[in-house]
Parts: C-alpha cells; structure tokens; sequence
C-alpha cells in the first residue's frame, strides 16, 4: 500500500509537470492568429475559439486527474495511518496533496474563460465582418455567422461539462478507497 501511494504521488507529479503541453497549444495557437491578422487571412480568426477550447479541455482533463489521484492517494494515506497507527509524514512522497491554493487554480480558470470569451468575441466579430460588400465568404456571410456561433456555443457546452464534473472528484476517489478497505472495519475482517 505504501508503494502505491509513492506510486499515486509520482502519477500526480508527472501530471502536474505535463501541462507545458498546454503552453505549447497556447503557443500555437497565438502563433496561427498572429499569422492570420498578419497575412491579411482575417477569416481564419472564426477558428480561434475551438482551438482555445481544446487547450482548455485539455487542463480540464489534467486537472481533473490530478484531482482524482489526490483523493486516491489521500485515501491510501488514511488507511495505511488507519492500519500502522502512526501518521504517514515517513513515508510521504514527493506531493504534498493538501498543498495548492484553490484560489489559484480559481484564477486560471478565470483567465481562461477570459481568453475564451475574447477568442469568441474575434471569432464573431470576423464572421459578421463577412456581411460585408467585398469581404471574403460574403457569398456564404450567414453560414458563417452561424457556423461560427454554433461552435462557439457547443465549445462553451463542453467546457462547462468539463468543469461540472470536476466537482467532488478528490473526495469521491477519497471516499472509494474508504469503501474499498471498508471491510476490514467490521468485526471478523481480516
């Protein structure tokens, strides 16, 4: 059990050292809409908000697993306290999983919904622009605003169900590793 929780510790620490792959997405994409304005290919921007929305997704997603082998590896903690009765702190791994300021990542959520509405409001702005006598896609300007507009409300469905169900994750893998070693509480458990 003591292996597993160094185990669930490290899982945590490489999951927490993989978000450069969000830096780099977000670099990427800054690069392509920096493209787009510069080379006159305006219409591209109508693209930002799904690009964004993946990068955020995929915090999402690493938050999320993160939160779950937190609660996991608390669990574990507990029940190897539980069964040595002594606290855990000699064999504690690399993570302190108390540690983190909700505030923070409160924070990051808050300036990815930032940078989501503005990719939006680019991304609507370049397809009304289409209505326009002489812009490009004019011949299809309404396919546009409502392509445009229905990725942007399909996006802003999935990454409020990506926040939805991150609510309660640690202490749900908390409560399962209580339950999973919940017989041995019972008289006769072994």
């Amino acid at each position: 059990m003591i292996d597993e929780c160094r185990d669930a510790g490290n899982r945590i620490s490489t999951l927490t050292t993989s978000g450069d792959r969000i830096m780099v997405g977000s670099t990427v994409i800054a690069f392509l809409a920096t493209v787009a304005v510069g080379g006159g290919k305006r219409y591209l921007l109508m693209w930002l908000p799904l690009g964004v929305a993946v990068v955020i997704v995929y915090g999402l997603y690493l938050n999320n697993m993160t939160r779950t082998l937190i609660g996991y590896k608390i669990g574990l903690e507990r029940e190897i306290e539980r069964r040595v009765g002594i606290p855990l702190i000699a064999w504690q791994s690399r993570i302190n999983v108390r540690a983190g300021s909700s505030h923070h990542v409160k924070s990051v959520f808050v300036k990815c919904g930032a940078v989501y509405a503005a990719s939006a409001g680019l991304a609507l702005n370049q397809a009304i622009d289409t209505l326009s006598l002489g812009a490009w896609g004019r011949e299809r300007a309404w396919l546009h605003v409502a392509l445009t507009s229905a990725s942007i409300v399909i996006c802003t469905v999935v990454i409020g169900y990506c926040l939805w169900i991150q609510e309660g994750m640690r202490e749900a893998a908390t409560r399962r590793v209580t339950d999973m070693f919940g017989g041995d509480r019972q008289p006769g458990g072994s």
